[in-house]
Parts: structure tokens; C-alpha cells; sequence
């Protein structure tokens, strides 16, 4: 009997994991709608290391994601940046301003 019960926790506790696993997974896989994403020439904004940074959208291309130059920023020096340009998720930023068409 103890062994009986053992094996139902045990497929009790692989079914939760396994659903909180698919919950997880559902939650990252949200599609910005394409009216919210970002096009050539649009600023946005993000977090990139405990820094809120500002970037225009050099390529928008890629499915998931932006291209962007950050050289924009009258600080960008001062900041310390590794690279002139990023590549952000489309979940990952906010459109400061759209492009002047």
C-alpha cells in the first residue's frame, strides 16, 4: 500500500511539473501583434543591464526581434557600451517614436 502510494505522488508530481513546464512555456511564447512592433527608423526604448537605453531600429526583419543602434543617446560614450548596436526581442522594448514618414 505505502509503495501504491508513493507511485501516485510520484505521477502526481511529474503531471504538475510537466504543466507548470507547458504554463511556463505558453507565457513566453506571446506574439506581439505586428502593429506593435518597431520598423526601420522608430526609437525605442529598453533595459539592458540595470540601464534604461534608447535606440533607433536599424533592421526589422527578424521574426522575433529588432536591430537597433544605440549611438543615438547624447551618453552612449559616458555608458560604457560594449557595442553600437543591440538586438532586442520584440517583448523587450517600448516604441518611444515612431518614424517620421
Amino acid at each position: 500500500m505505502a509503495d501504491e502510494n508513493m507511485s501516485k505522488d510520484l505521477v502526481n508530481a511529474a503531471f504538475e511539473k510537466k504543466n507548470a513546464e507547458e504554463e511556463q512555456q505558453q507565457q513566453e511564447e506571446v506574439k506581439v501583434k505586428e502593429e506593435d512592433k518597431a520598423t526601420e527608423g522608430d526609437i525605442i526604448t529598453f533595459q539592458r543591464g540595470g540601464q534604461q537605453l534608447e535606440a533607433v531600429v536599424t533592421s526589422s526583419k527578424l521574426e522575433n526581434s529588432v536591430v537597433c543602434d544605440m549611438t543615438i543617446m547624447d551618453d552612449f560614450h559616458e555608458r560604457n557600451l560594449d557595442f553600437e548596436k543591440t538586438v532586442v526581442a520584440h517583448t523587450n522594448y517600448s516604441i518611444k517614436k515612431r518614424r517620421d514618414v
